[in-house]
């Protein structure tokens, strides 16, 4: 058996979710890549209704192990580099969402697990979860984008450090070093998830799309050219998003008599 993936809808919130073998982390193989393009194109297709993605597995002990071992077993310097690429295609799609995506991490988040979590915008975990850049441990570099995201995360010399040693992170430690966003018991996780999401709710969907296309090109802009990019997300707001009706709503609301 191998991992298979779920998509269910809750209160205009995707959720994603691995599913294992009883005792068996999640893995991702070719036809598990295939599926998740599929739901990736479901997920698209169905944006404009949804306030988020929220990725996460069914095991509490395993988020993801990243690549299944029946692949890396067949993997040599004439194959890897299809299967390299075609990981950064998928994290690549999954980080372009056009809607907030949330990693949700009970469990261990290892080499491409951890890539998988860090190509979503947000990355929640609870204490037990553990992370780690392993794949110097395999004589390997990082496949699917973790050296280049992790970097991003945690600066470049704390993203050598933890690729060099490949060592396991409690949640704490990731947390305070910036691996993950956030990081708590079971029932804080519940609770802080829900009070995420209803936040993401309250605000205008069209206004969250543009503010993900602007914060993907920050990085690679100077502040000169994020005057036109800002710009021009501000006409789409108006002009396509409820810019306009929720402007009436807030000069109506300033306008009325004070009870």
């Amino acid at each position: 058996m191998q991992t298979t993936l779920s998509l269910a809808y809750a209160d205009s919130v995707g959720t994603l979710t691995l599913h294992a073998p009883e005792g068996k982390p999640p893995t991702l193989d070719h036809e598990v890549m295939e599926a998740f393009e599929s739901r990736l194109t479901e997920v698209e297709q169905n944006s404009p209704d949804l306030v988020a993605l929220v990725v996460r597995s069914s095991s509490p002990k395993f988020f993801c192990a990243g690549a299944n071992l029946k692949v890396m077993e067949g993997i040599n310097a004439d194959t890897i580099t299809p299967w390299v690429l075609r990981g950064h295609a998928l994290m690549n799609r999954l980080e372009a969402l056009p809607i907030p995506v949330v990693a949700r991490v009970e469990g261990y988040a290892m080499g491409g697990g951890l890539e998988l979590a860090m190509a979503c915008d947000l990355i929640l975990a609870s204490t037990t979860a553990r992370f780690a850049q392993s794949e110097a441990k395999l004589g390997l570099v990082t496949g699917w984008g973790g050296a280049y995201r992790l970097a991003r995360r945690v600066g470049l010399s704390r993203a050598k450090e933890l690729c060099f040693t490949g060592r396991m992170l409690e949640a704490d430690e990731a947390c305070r070093l910036g691996v993950i966003d956030w990081a708590g018991t079971a029932d804080q996780l519940d609770t802080y998830q829900a009070e995420l999401l209803a936040a993401f709710a309250a605000n205008s969907r069209s206004a969250l799309r543009e503010t993900k296309r602007i914060l993907a090109t920050v990085t690679s802009t100077s502040i000169e050219e994020n005057g036109p990019i800002e710009a021009e997300a501000s006409v789409r707001c108006l002009r396509e998003g409820d810019a306009p009706q929720r402007l009436e709503a807030f000069f109506a609301a300033r306008r009325a008599p004070k009870k």
